[in-house]
C-alpha cells in the first residue's frame, strides 16, 4: 500500500527476495483499517458496521431483560468497546461521522426502552438514559484524550517519541495561557490530525 495525500500518485511495483508484493487499497492492522489516503472515515464504517451487527445479536436475545443493569454492561463490554477502540487515534471531526457513531448508541436506547417498558417521545433518548446513566460517546472520547496526553506529560504512558513532538507553551508575557502551542493548520486534515487535536483538548480541559 502506498499512502499519499496528493493527487500525483506514484505506483511501484515492489518485491521481496524476488517475490511480487500484491498492491491493496486498504489493510487493518492493530484493530485499525487503513487506506491509502489515511482517512479514517472507512474504519468508522468497518466499527459502525460491526458494532451495529453485535447490537442485534444483543437484541434478538434480550427481549425478555428487564434489568437496566444488566444492559448497561451488555452493551458497554460488547458494543461501545468496539466504537471506542483506539479512538484517540481516529476521533472524528465531521458532524457526520460523529452523528454515525451516536447513532449506534441511540438505536440501543430505544431497544432498551422496548425491553424496560420505558415511554419517551420519538427519538428522545434522554427518558431512557436517565435510567441507564450512559455518557455521551463524544465526551468519552474527549476524556480518553485528554487522559493520554495527561500519562504522556505524568510518565504513566512511556512513549519519548510521542513526547518530544508535543508544543509545550513557554509561560511568557503575552495573555496566552494554554498549555501547549497551537500552530495555524491551513487544512482540517492537518488540524484534526491526532497530535494537534489532542494538544487543543487538553488545552480545553485546563482553561
Amino acid at each position: 500500500m502506498s499512502f499519499y495525500r496528493t493527487r500525483n500518485i506514484i505506483m511501484f511495483d515492489y518485491s521481496l527476495n524476488g517475490l511480487h508484493l500484491d498492491r491493496v487499497d486498504k489493510i487493518i492492522d492493530l484493530g485499525f483499517l487503513f487506506v491509502p489516503s489515511l482517512d479514517f472515515r472507512p474504519h468508522i464504517d468497518h466499527i459502525v458496521g460491526k458494532a451495529v451487527r453485535i447490537l442485534g445479536f444483543i437484541r434478538r436475545h434480550s427481549a425478555s431483560f428487564n434489568s437496566p443493569k444488566c444492559l448497561s454492561v451488555l452493551y458497554c463490554a460488547l458494543v461501545r468497546s468496539v466504537l471506542e477502540y483506539g479512538s484517540i487515534v481516529w476521533d472524528p471531526y465531521t458532524v457526520g461521522d460523529i452523528l454515525r457513531l451516536d447513532r449506534v448508541q441511540n438505536r440501543f436506547l430505544n431497544n432498551a426502552g422496548y425491553c424496560l417498558n420505558i415511554s419517551h417521545p420519538p427519538h428522545d433518548y434522554q427518558p431512557i438514559n436517565d435510567i441507564l446513566c450512559l455518557e455521551s460517546l463524544s465526551v468519552r472520547r474527549q476524556t480518553h484524550s485528554y487522559r493520554f496526553i495527561s500519562g504522556l506529560l505524568n510518565g504513566k504512558i512511556d512513549a519519548p517519541r510521542l513526547l518530544e513532538k508535543l508544543n509545550i507553551h513557554v509561560p511568557s508575557n503575552t495573555r496566552y495561557q494554554g498549555t501547549f502551542y497551537l500552530q495555524t493548520d491551513r487544512s482540517n486534515y492537518a488540524a484534526n490530525a491526532p497530535l494537534p487535536r489532542l494538544m487543543r483538548v487538553y488545552n480545553l480541559y485546563n482553561l
